[in-house]
């Protein structure tokens, strides 16, 4: 049987599957556009909620009125030393920061290492956007893409089990009755525990890695990449890696000389584990970690037995400190590099289109 189509119908049906693409891309366009603004509305109500909660929870630790006279009364000199020591913990930062980033000239490295750590103090994630804002500075220093991904990881990891590992230290002096602080098993017992199981866990990925790397994902396969950073580096004594220590204790060392600016005192051990307990807080994402680090560390220094207005005082003076510090440091560091690429722009405006 012949079927007979009027022209006017196959210009239509040529119409039809001409824009049908169009159409489609433009649906899709729409949707995705859609899904994007509903996940960051999501996030926003996540943010707004967990803010509220954390401020929530520092009016329940102590009342404001107690806080703020617990500030008004805290002594100058200590908090300047407060000051002395953030600043001695960003230095640090930027000597251990030379020994995984020993390419850049030393000027560079230093401004690099600061503004990467004023992202990591102002924005959300932490050292997680401190090492995503070095990648992003690093990026043309032909270090090569693949190999800086996993230097950051590995000073990323190479911190953070520093860390875990001050924190199950500080927990067994504690278990053995050494220093003041609470000594029984469930104040010092969990962090030695959650310590144990991080480095463990982080020791056998490596290992398995070991064994399986040609069958393991991409991710997994960085993830192990970056934790053999880290073990090399600490394999390989150099006088830089003094600087992962001065940058974690000099920073625990602040928040003490906040403490003691209460006319308060506070063991040091039970101060390091209440810091570790308090940082956790910082895994949810919050700029600067507001509201959450102040009432993960206010809760956690009333929970080794500190007061409570006093607590609430010494963390926010201390975050404050903790945050400017680097940040100043970090935006100095970055006016240079902004102004120079406002001036390469300005000499050929086609380097400025991606």
């Amino acid at each position: 049987m012949i079927n007979f189509v009027s022209p006017l119908s196959q210009q239509t049906s040529a119409t039809t599957s001409q824009d049908s693409p169009a159409n489609s891309q433009d649906e899709r366009t729409a949707a995705d556009g859609s899904r994007k603004r509903s996940r960051l509305s999501v996030r926003m109500l996540a943010t707004a909620v967990a803010g509220a909660l954390s401020i929530a929870l520092l009016l329940w630790v102590a009342p404001p009125g107690q806080v703020i006279d617990s500030i008004a009364q805290m002594s100058p000199a200590w908090l300047l030393v407060a000051v002395g020591l953030e600043l001695g913990s960003c230095l640090s930062y930027v000597i251990v920061f030379r020994r995984f980033f020993p390419e850049p000239r030393s000027a560079v490295g230093r401004r690099v290492a600061w503004i990467a750590m004023g992202a990591g103090a102002v924005l959300p994630g932490g050292n997680f956007s401190s090492a995503a804002t070095t990648g992003w500075l690093l990026r043309d220093h032909g270090i090569g893409t693949r190999r800086l991904v996993e230097r950051c990881g590995a000073l990323l990891c190479f911190l953070t089990l520093f860390g875990f590992f001050i924190n199950g230290v500080a927990g067994t002096f504690l278990l053995v009755g050494v220093g003041r602080g609470p000594h029984d098993l469930e104040h010092s017992g969990v962090p030695i525990l959650v310590s144990l199981t991080v480095i463990g866990v982080a020791t056998a990925g490596m290992l398995v890695a070991r064994r399986h790397h040609a069958r393991a994902p991409a991710a997994a396969r960085s993830a192990a990449a970056s934790l053999e950073g880290a073990w090399d580096s600490l394999s390989r004594p150099h006088w830089r890696m003094l600087g992962a220590a001065g940058f974690l204790l000099l920073d625990m060392a602040a928040l003490w000389a906040a403490c003691r600016a209460t006319g308060h005192h506070i063991g040091m051990l039970a101060l390091a584990v209440a810091y570790f307990i308090g940082y956790l807080a910082t895994m949810i994402p919050i700029p600067a970690g507001l509201g959450v680090l102040d009432s993960g560390l206010a809760g956690a220094l009333v929970l080794y037995g500190y007061s409570p207005a006093a607590s609430v005082g010494a963390v926010l003076v201390y975050h404050a400190i903790a945050v400017w510090v680097p940040g100043l440091g970090g935006l100095i560091a970055w006016l240079p590099t902004r102004a120079r690429r406002l001036a390469d722009t300005a000499a050929d405006p086609a380097a400025a289109i991606p």
